[in-house]
């Protein structure tokens, strides 16, 4: 099985689907160099393939990052408070998805977006009961309050944009992450 950093570095991969190094290191808390060595290895064992926009799992990293899921997480899979733990969060992940798309139609209604951060911050606080069992959830919490911060002081594209480290972004990454850590696969009806 491979090591803490590896995964780290190749589950920011995962979740992103395709990732610049910088973001890589944002996300983890790796540093630049052990970024750019950990890609090095992996590129020339052909576990991640480089593109001039950042890097993506080849089919033999995926499968890494799943089974460190599945040996890592096991023996939390089979305790009861998780599952129950992921059901509160399946309501709270609709009425975000809902708040969000009401943002998007009304072309940045202040309301909404008040709305969605109120129900991000309820996700933050019940990440923190998580953090015990799942230490590197305390980087969602992070990343949350960074692009909170970032709307905040009036830049919009921290809401939802696709290509910046955003409130949605963080919330689908989280989202993926949990599913894989309870070894469930993502509902795409």
């Amino acid at each position: 099985m491979i090591g803490i950093e590896e995964f780290a570095f190749l589950n920011a991969i995962y979740l992103k689907k395709l990732a610049p190094l910088e973001d890589i290191g944002v996300i983890t808390g790796l540093s630049g160099e052990t970024v750019e060595r950990l890609a090095g290895q992996y590129v020339v064992s052909e576990t991640v393939f480089s593109t001039p926009s950042g890097v993506m799992l080849m089919p033999s990293g995926t499968e890494l990052v799943l089974e460190y899921y599945h040996e890592t997480y096991e023996a939390l899979r089979l305790q009861s408070g998780l599952g129950a733990w992921y059901e509160r969060f399946e309501v709270i992940n609709t009425r975000f998805i809902a708040l969000i798309s009401e943002w998007q139609r009304s072309g940045g209604d202040a309301t909404s977006l008040g709305r969605a951060i109120q129900v991000v911050e309820r996700l933050m606080k019940a990440i923190g009961e998580l953090e015990p069992d799942i230490a590197r959830y305390e980087s969602y919490a992070r990343r949350f309050a960074l692009a909170i911060a970032k709307v905040d002081a009036g830049d919009s594209d921290y809401v939802s944009n696709p290509t910046k480290d955003s409130i949605h972004n963080v919330w689908f990454e989280f989202h993926e992450d949990i599913l894989a850590v309870l070894g469930r696969p993502r509902d795409t009806t």
